[in-house]
């Protein structure tokens, strides 16, 4: 247990609804022979550890029990039935710059608030310097927070944060705050944070940043962990629950898009790619089910099997996909993680406005994606998935049928020998021009 910094075992928090606030009282008078009100089980059974050190990332859809979660290990609720234990002096991230007073200046509420969470006298003393160059508000440190801006005061806000150290941080939807180049900053603060060996719970629906600063992420839908491991499969299954099935109560006819076949110089056979699959029988699969990648083949320029392309070359997927429904709007995509488990590039056919054939139950077709590594030399691992646009209408979002995570790696290689063509993640497209003065 030594180990061990937030452990919960079985947390479920219940709460008592009543359609008017006079039904309360009428059941406390009756002393509960006769109830009144609606149960409503925000969590139901929550269990996890957090090794010290860690972090441990929670997302979920609105509702799904984030904060009902946090609010318990804080102490602002009780559970109805379970326990907890932190094991250590825990700061919580949640709303910045709650108990300002606006009279007071930035300096004066930092001590103010300090006391107030319970750090002994002189801890800040030792850190108002380096928290008033973090801030970087310049003499408005000294004026009252009532003459801030909005950005001012979540800059002074994050910055008392960040400097007090606990040794169990919650933060929940605080790192988005400020402008671009305060955001860098406070991502890597809280990468230094972390590397010192403060362990952390960060609950946040900025699912780069999960991915970014998490090694573990818990799912939460509807009051139950509904997945826990690595932080890119979780941020997948929650876009997979957010997307909102097509209604498929109306009766709609099947119609052929305008553009329908993707033209392609080269084209395989459903056969070739069962024989060259490189899908492998794997856990890491999940969706609705009612469209299904059945296999997928990787070449390369020269139509040669392979998981390796040089920098800036290309390789072309084909991927096998089966119905077993009628589907409106087929869409096929991929996802390219680097080894830091940062998304590199996602996009498919509805990026691309390829529109792909509506299929009924038990057709097939074949996709071919062709993909440019214009990325740096490493290992990358990938995701195949198929699905269709979400009911709502949101862009990035879509309601996944089937798809394949952890899949490679691919290897990217780069000739040594040769100038390096750029650096960075990727390369983006650039021209260079020139004028020689007095000509």
């Amino acid at each position: 247990m030594n180990d061990i910094a937030v452990q919960v075992n079985n947390l479920s928090k219940r709460f008592k609804i009543y359609s008017n606030p006079w039904l309360r009282a009428l059941e406390w008078a009756n002393f509960g022979r006769k109830t009144y009100h609606q149960e409503f089980w925000a969590l139901k059974d929550i269990s996890f550890e957090v090794k010290r050190g860690d972090c441990l990332g929670i997302i979920g859809p609105n509702g799904a029990g984030k904060s009902t979660l946090l609010k318990i290990l804080t102490r602002s609720l009780y559970p109805s039935t379970g326990t907890f234990q932190i094991n250590g002096n825990v700061l919580l991230l949640l709303e910045l710059g709650t108990g300002f007073n606006p009279e007071l200046n930035g300096r004066q509420n930092i001590y103010r608030s300090s006391q107030l969470l319970g750090f002994p006298e002189g801890y800040v003393s030792d850190r108002i310097k380096e928290i008033e160059a973090f801030a970087d508000i310049g003499e408005f440190f000294d004026r009252p927070i009532k003459t801030y801006s909005s950005g001012m005061y979540v800059r002074l806000a994050f910055s008392m944060f960040v400097f007090l150290r606990p040794e169990v941080l919650i933060v929940d939807e605080a790192l988005s705050v400020g402008d671009i180049f305060f955001q860098q900053k406070c991502f890597a603060k809280m990468r230094e944070i972390l590397s010192s060996g403060t362990t952390c719970l960060f609950v946040s629906h900025d699912t780069a940043a999960i991915q970014n600063l998490c090694d573990r992420t818990i799912l939460l839908i509807q009051g139950q962990i509904d997945f826990e491991g690595d932080p890119e499969e979780a941020v997948s299954r929650y876009y997979a629950k957010v997307g909102k099935r097509p209604d498929r109560s109306r009766n709609v006819q099947l119609q052929m898009p305008a553009d329908q076949q993707l033209q392609s110089e080269v084209w395989i056979t459903s056969n070739d790619i069962l024989a060259h699959n490189i899908l492998p029988n794997i856990k890491n699969r999940h969706g609705a089910g009612g469209l299904e990648v059945v296999a997928a083949r990787i070449t390369d320029h020269l139509g040669r099997d392979t998981l390796q392309v040089e920098m800036l070359s290309p390789l072309s997927f084909y991927i096998l996909i089966h119905s077993k429904e009628d589907i409106m709007k087929p869409n096929v995509g991929i996802h390219l993680y680097d080894r830091l488990g940062n998304l590199v590039f996602a996009a498919g056919t509805r990026q691309l406005k390829h529109n792909l054939p509506p299929l009924k139950a038990n057709e097939e077709l074949i996709v071919r994606i062709d993909l440019r590594f214009n990325v740096q030399p490493g290992e990358y691992t990938f995701s195949l998935g198929v699905g269709e646009p979400s009911i709502d209408h949101e862009p990035n979002v879509g309601y996944v049928h089937d798809r394949h995570e952890m899949l490679g790696p691919i290897v990217v290689t780069y000739d040594q020998n040769r100038i390096f063509p750029f650096y960075g993640i990727a390369k983006l497209p650039m021209e260079a021009s020139y004028r020689k003065i007095g000509q």
